[in-house]
Protein backbone atom coordinates (compact mmCIF):
# COMPACT_ATOMS: atom_id res chain seq x y z
CA UNK A 1 0.00 0.00 0.00
CA UNK A 2 2.73 2.87 -0.56
CA UNK A 3 2.38 5.62 -2.92
CA UNK A 4 5.29 7.26 -4.58
CA UNK A 5 7.80 5.94 -7.39
CA UNK A 6 11.60 5.83 -7.89
CA UNK A 7 14.33 3.23 -8.63
CA UNK A 8 16.04 0.43 -8.52
CA UNK A 9 17.27 -2.91 -6.76
CA UNK A 10 18.08 -3.90 -2.93
CA UNK A 11 19.60 -6.57 -1.60
CA UNK A 12 19.18 -9.85 -2.24
CA UNK A 13 16.69 -11.86 -4.43
CA UNK A 14 13.17 -13.74 -3.42
CA UNK A 15 14.20 -17.28 -2.55
CA UNK A 16 13.72 -19.68 -4.28
CA UNK A 17 -8.99 -22.46 -4.40
CA UNK A 18 -10.38 -19.77 -3.53
CA UNK A 19 -9.85 -18.09 0.34
CA UNK A 20 -12.80 -17.00 2.52
CA UNK A 21 -12.10 -12.95 3.87
CA UNK A 22 -12.65 -12.90 7.70
CA UNK A 23 -14.76 -9.52 8.11
CA UNK A 24 -16.14 -10.10 11.20
CA UNK A 25 -14.22 -9.57 14.50
CA UNK A 26 -15.51 -12.42 16.25
CA UNK A 27 -14.90 -14.62 13.25
CA UNK A 28 -11.14 -13.63 13.34
CA UNK A 29 -10.70 -15.32 16.67
CA UNK A 30 -12.32 -18.06 15.73
CA UNK A 31 -10.78 -18.74 12.40
CA UNK A 32 -8.88 -21.86 12.31
CA UNK A 33 -4.98 -21.99 12.90
CA UNK A 34 -2.30 -24.91 11.61
CA UNK A 35 -1.24 -24.62 15.18
CA UNK A 36 -4.92 -26.63 16.06
CA UNK A 37 -3.98 -29.30 13.41
CA UNK A 38 -2.52 -32.26 14.53
CA UNK A 39 1.74 -32.06 14.40
CA UNK A 40 1.86 -35.42 12.50
CA UNK A 41 -0.08 -33.69 9.94
CA UNK A 42 2.10 -30.33 9.64
CA UNK A 43 3.79 -31.86 6.28
CA UNK A 44 5.40 -30.31 3.25
CA UNK A 45 2.79 -31.81 1.17
CA UNK A 46 -0.09 -30.72 3.22
CA UNK A 47 0.53 -26.92 3.62
CA UNK A 48 2.06 -26.73 0.13
CA UNK A 49 0.27 -28.24 -2.07
CA UNK A 50 -0.38 -25.56 -4.30
CA UNK A 51 1.31 -22.49 -3.08
CA UNK A 52 0.21 -18.89 -2.29
CA UNK A 53 -0.69 -16.76 -5.45
CA UNK A 54 -1.84 -12.81 -5.56
CA UNK A 55 -2.44 -12.65 -9.89
CA UNK A 56 -1.38 -8.76 -8.92
CA UNK A 57 2.21 -10.16 -7.91
CA UNK A 58 3.66 -9.61 -11.85
CA UNK A 59 2.36 -6.40 -11.87
CA UNK A 60 5.05 -5.11 -9.67
CA UNK A 61 7.63 -2.73 -11.64
CA UNK A 62 10.76 -0.80 -10.04
CA UNK A 63 10.12 2.86 -9.55
CA UNK A 64 6.47 2.73 -9.88
CA UNK A 65 3.20 2.19 -8.01
CA UNK A 66 0.19 0.25 -9.71
CA UNK A 67 -3.22 0.90 -8.81
CA UNK A 68 -4.93 -2.49 -7.10
CA UNK A 69 -8.27 -1.15 -6.06
CA UNK A 70 -9.24 2.85 -4.46
CA UNK A 71 -7.97 2.26 -1.57
CA UNK A 72 -5.02 -0.38 -2.44
CA UNK A 73 -1.57 0.37 -4.26
CA UNK A 74 0.63 -2.13 -5.56
CA UNK A 75 4.21 -0.55 -3.82
CA UNK A 76 7.06 -0.15 -6.15
CA UNK A 77 9.15 -3.23 -6.69
CA UNK A 78 12.06 -2.08 -4.46
CA UNK A 79 9.64 -2.25 -1.28
CA UNK A 80 9.77 -6.20 -2.28
CA UNK A 81 13.14 -6.54 -2.66
CA UNK A 82 13.44 -4.61 1.13
CA UNK A 83 11.30 -7.61 2.42
CA UNK A 84 13.59 -10.12 1.40
CA UNK A 85 16.70 -8.96 2.63
CA UNK A 86 19.01 -10.48 4.98
CA UNK A 87 17.87 -8.76 8.24
CA UNK A 88 14.44 -10.61 7.64
CA UNK A 89 15.47 -14.14 6.28
CA UNK A 90 17.01 -14.09 9.61
CA UNK A 91 14.18 -14.36 11.41
CA UNK A 92 12.86 -17.52 9.37
CA UNK A 93 16.14 -19.18 9.55
CA UNK A 94 16.26 -19.19 13.37
CA UNK A 95 12.60 -20.34 13.39
CA UNK A 96 13.92 -23.65 11.43
CA UNK A 97 16.50 -24.12 13.84
CA UNK A 98 14.03 -23.93 16.84
CA UNK A 99 12.22 -26.94 14.94
CA UNK A 100 8.93 -24.41 14.35
CA UNK A 101 6.76 -22.81 11.95
CA UNK A 102 7.81 -19.92 10.63
CA UNK A 103 4.64 -17.25 11.28
CA UNK A 104 4.33 -13.92 9.60
CA UNK A 105 2.04 -10.81 9.80
CA UNK A 106 1.51 -8.92 6.98
CA UNK A 107 -0.26 -5.76 7.88
CA UNK A 108 -1.72 -3.76 4.87
CA UNK A 109 -1.74 -6.93 3.02
CA UNK A 110 -3.95 -4.92 -0.20
CA UNK A 111 -3.42 -7.20 -3.36
CA UNK A 112 -1.56 -10.04 -1.47
CA UNK A 113 1.91 -9.06 -2.96
CA UNK A 114 3.83 -9.06 -0.36
CA UNK A 115 2.38 -11.69 1.19
CA UNK A 116 3.12 -13.99 -1.68
CA UNK A 117 6.94 -12.32 -1.40
CA UNK A 118 6.60 -13.75 2.59
CA UNK A 119 5.18 -17.03 1.02
CA UNK A 120 7.91 -17.95 -1.25
CA UNK A 121 10.67 -17.09 1.88
CA UNK A 122 8.84 -20.04 3.22
CA UNK A 123 6.69 -17.96 5.58
CA UNK A 124 3.93 -20.45 4.94
CA UNK A 125 1.73 -19.40 8.19
CA UNK A 126 0.38 -15.97 7.48
CA UNK A 127 -1.77 -13.65 8.79
CA UNK A 128 -2.56 -10.95 5.77
CA UNK A 129 -5.32 -8.37 7.26
CA UNK A 130 -6.20 -4.62 5.16
CA UNK A 131 -8.94 -3.06 6.40
CA UNK A 132 -10.33 -2.91 2.93
CA UNK A 133 -10.72 -6.16 1.00
CA UNK A 134 -11.06 -5.18 -2.14
CA UNK A 135 -8.16 -5.55 -3.83
CA UNK A 136 -7.63 -9.02 -2.23
CA UNK A 137 -11.07 -10.32 -3.08
CA UNK A 138 -9.66 -8.81 -7.10
CA UNK A 139 -6.40 -10.82 -7.40
CA UNK A 140 -6.61 -13.11 -4.38
CA UNK A 141 -10.05 -14.43 -4.57
CA UNK A 142 -11.88 -13.55 -7.85
CA UNK A 143 -9.14 -14.22 -10.24
CA UNK A 144 -8.48 -17.60 -11.44
CA UNK A 145 -4.88 -17.10 -11.10
CA UNK A 146 -5.59 -16.37 -7.58
CA UNK A 147 -5.04 -18.49 -4.56
CA UNK A 148 -4.81 -18.93 -0.89
CA UNK A 149 -3.71 -22.04 0.93
CA UNK A 150 -5.53 -22.83 4.29
CA UNK A 151 -2.20 -21.74 6.00
CA UNK A 152 -2.59 -17.90 5.03
CA UNK A 153 -5.74 -16.11 6.60
CA UNK A 154 -6.63 -13.02 5.28
CA UNK A 155 -8.68 -10.32 7.73
CA UNK A 156 -10.78 -7.65 6.66
CA UNK A 157 -9.81 -5.33 9.49
CA UNK A 158 -7.30 -2.40 10.43
CA UNK A 159 -4.23 -3.21 12.58
CA UNK A 160 -5.48 -1.76 15.71
CA UNK A 161 -8.40 -3.90 15.66
CA UNK A 162 -7.01 -7.16 14.62
CA UNK A 163 -4.66 -5.96 17.49
CA UNK A 164 -7.58 -5.93 19.83
CA UNK A 165 -8.58 -9.29 18.66
CA UNK A 166 -5.14 -11.00 18.81
CA UNK A 167 -5.06 -10.01 22.46
CA UNK A 168 -8.46 -11.30 23.38
CA UNK A 169 -7.44 -14.46 21.91
CA UNK A 170 -3.81 -14.70 23.13
CA UNK A 171 -3.53 -13.41 26.38
CA UNK A 172 -3.63 -16.38 28.40
CA UNK A 173 -0.95 -17.89 26.10
CA UNK A 174 1.21 -15.00 26.05
CA UNK A 175 1.70 -15.70 30.11
CA UNK A 176 1.36 -19.12 30.72
CA UNK A 177 5.25 -19.10 30.26
CA UNK A 178 4.75 -22.54 28.04
CA UNK A 179 4.26 -22.89 24.56
CA UNK A 180 3.35 -19.03 24.64
CA UNK A 181 5.79 -18.20 21.85
CA UNK A 182 3.14 -20.24 19.32
CA UNK A 183 0.73 -17.17 18.93
CA UNK A 184 3.93 -14.59 18.04
CA UNK A 185 5.49 -14.17 14.67
CA UNK A 186 8.80 -14.27 13.38
CA UNK A 187 8.47 -11.12 11.24
CA UNK A 188 6.21 -8.36 11.01
CA UNK A 189 5.51 -6.32 7.68
CA UNK A 190 3.50 -2.36 7.62
CA UNK A 191 3.07 -2.42 4.22
CA UNK A 192 1.70 1.67 4.91
CA UNK A 193 3.11 4.30 7.23
CA UNK A 194 3.20 4.50 10.84
CA UNK A 195 4.39 6.68 13.77
CA UNK A 196 7.39 5.29 15.79
CA UNK A 197 4.65 4.56 18.61
CA UNK A 198 2.75 1.96 16.73
CA UNK A 199 5.99 -0.04 15.44
CA UNK A 200 7.45 -0.02 18.63
CA UNK A 201 4.05 -1.14 20.08
CA UNK A 202 3.97 -4.06 17.73
CA UNK A 203 7.41 -4.81 17.93
CA UNK A 204 7.20 -5.38 21.56
CA UNK A 205 3.99 -7.31 21.96
CA UNK A 206 3.45 -9.76 19.13
CA UNK A 207 7.45 -10.61 18.07
CA UNK A 208 9.02 -13.73 18.84
CA UNK A 209 11.28 -12.65 21.83
CA UNK A 210 13.96 -14.65 20.67
CA UNK A 211 14.68 -13.82 16.91
CA UNK A 212 11.02 -11.80 15.91
CA UNK A 213 12.02 -8.98 13.25
CA UNK A 214 9.29 -6.07 12.02
CA UNK A 215 9.73 -3.61 9.05
CA UNK A 216 7.89 -0.92 8.65
CA UNK A 217 8.22 2.94 6.98
CA UNK A 218 8.04 5.02 10.13
CA UNK A 219 7.64 8.94 10.28
CA UNK A 220 10.70 10.69 10.13
CA UNK A 221 8.22 12.56 12.59
CA UNK A 222 5.85 11.95 14.40
CA UNK A 223 2.14 12.09 12.11
CA UNK A 224 4.17 14.12 9.55
CA UNK A 225 3.07 11.89 6.26
CA UNK A 226 4.94 13.32 4.06
CA UNK A 227 8.36 11.10 4.44
CA UNK A 228 9.12 7.92 6.29
CA UNK A 229 12.35 6.05 6.64
CA UNK A 230 12.33 2.31 6.44
CA UNK A 231 13.19 0.27 9.49
CA UNK A 232 13.83 -2.89 11.06
CA UNK A 233 13.42 -3.57 14.79
CA UNK A 234 13.87 -6.23 16.94
CA UNK A 235 11.12 -7.47 19.80
CA UNK A 236 12.77 -4.70 22.19
CA UNK A 237 12.68 -2.35 19.45
CA UNK A 238 15.69 -1.87 19.27
CA UNK A 239 16.73 -0.46 14.99
CA UNK A 240 18.53 -2.99 13.64
CA UNK A 241 18.85 -1.17 10.11
CA UNK A 242 17.26 2.38 8.57
CA UNK A 243 17.24 3.88 5.55
CA UNK A 244 15.90 6.91 3.92
CA UNK A 245 16.04 5.90 0.18
CA UNK A 246 16.01 2.28 -1.34
CA UNK A 247 18.05 2.17 -4.21
CA UNK A 248 16.84 5.35 -6.26
CA UNK A 249 13.34 4.89 -4.69
CA UNK A 250 12.59 7.69 -1.87
CA UNK A 251 10.37 5.90 0.84
CA UNK A 252 7.11 7.25 0.93
CA UNK A 253 3.73 5.28 2.04
CA UNK A 254 0.25 5.56 1.98
CA UNK A 255 -0.61 7.05 6.04
CA UNK A 256 -1.88 5.24 9.03
CA UNK A 257 -5.84 5.44 8.47
CA UNK A 258 -6.59 4.56 12.01
CA UNK A 259 -4.36 7.76 13.22
CA UNK A 260 -6.78 11.34 13.81
CA UNK A 261 -3.83 13.23 11.28
CA UNK A 262 -4.54 11.25 8.48
CA UNK A 263 -5.83 13.86 5.68
CA UNK A 264 -6.18 13.13 1.85
CA UNK A 265 -7.61 10.90 -0.51
CA UNK A 266 -6.53 7.83 1.75
CA UNK A 267 -8.05 8.51 4.51
CA UNK A 268 -11.57 9.15 6.18
CA UNK A 269 -13.60 10.13 4.96
CA UNK A 270 -12.96 9.91 1.64
CA UNK A 271 -12.05 6.11 1.20
CA UNK A 272 -15.19 4.84 3.49
CA UNK A 273 -12.82 4.10 6.69
CA UNK A 274 -14.71 4.40 9.93
CA UNK A 275 -12.38 4.70 13.04
CA UNK A 276 -12.85 2.58 16.16
CA UNK A 277 -14.57 3.62 18.78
Amino acid sequence: MSILPRRNVLLSSLLLGTAHIISHQQEAIAAPSIDDVDDSTKTKSSFEAKPFHSAAYTLKEYTNSIVASRDTNISPKEVYDTISSTYLQEAYDAAIKSNTIPRALDVGAGAGVSTEVLYKLGYHEIDALDWSGTAWTRYVIDDPMGYCPPSVKFYELDDERYLDQWRAANSNSNNDGDGGDKHLFDIIIFNFAVNESKAQQFAKELLNKQHGRLLAPINTSTDYWLKQTYQVLDSDGKVLWSAVDVGAWSVQFQPDVTQDTCSGVWCAPFNGFEKKR
